[in-house]
């Protein structure tokens, strides 16, 4: 029972640093650190992880999105499938990893030559910014989640996505 006490008023006193930084504004903005304590040990240690929120990462609208082609320091990543493209079209700049390889194709264990092969692109660095597309933005909002987990750091999702380039450029939706 004493463990337990202490390991919940360890808790209590980490939450609330935890609390405290996040009012004054000091923790990173894609990334939170959860503080938990383990209350079934008898020594009340602490382990963190971090999680991305649902609200990670910034907003792409058309006008930045069509400025691409003169920032080729950015990265357009389209999260459709291959025959959804063939379908509708690209964005121009764009490289497709479906959603079901982002987590892989992103990996820090994928080896940058063959990325720049498979892509025409080098392997994004840590705080290169990338805007994740897709049809209407939710894929590419989970996308970015991954992207997040990952290490990833400034990270977009283009609000709208193909439907809002579309509607924009005069193409099919």
């Amino acid at each position: 029972l004493l463990s337990r006490t202490m390991a919940n008023k360890n808790l209590l006193r980490n939450y609330s640093s935890v609390r405290t930084l996040v009012a004054l504004g000091t923790v990173c903005l894609t990334r939170t650190v959860i503080a938990t304590a383990d209350i079934h040990s008898n020594m009340g240690a602490l382990s963190s992880r971090s999680m991305c929120s649902g609200s990670t990462g910034g907003i792409a609208l058309y006008d930045e999105v069509k400025d691409l082609p003169n920032h080729p320091e950015k990265l357009l990543i389209d999260v459709r499938e291959p025959d959804e493209l063939r379908e509708t079209g690209v964005i121009p700049t764009s490289i497709n990893i479906p959603l079901g390889l982002v987590s892989d194709e992103l990996s820090n264990k994928k080896d940058p030559k063959i990325f720049k092969q498979k892509y025409g692109r080098d392997f994004p660095g840590i705080d290169q910014e990338i805007i994740f597309t897709c049809r209407s933005g939710k894929r590419a909002q989970t996308a970015l989640e991954i992207a997040c987990q990952l290490g990833f750091k400034n990270l977009k999702n283009y609000k709208g996505s193909w439907l809002d380039w579309a509607e924009r450029e005069g193409l099919p939706q």
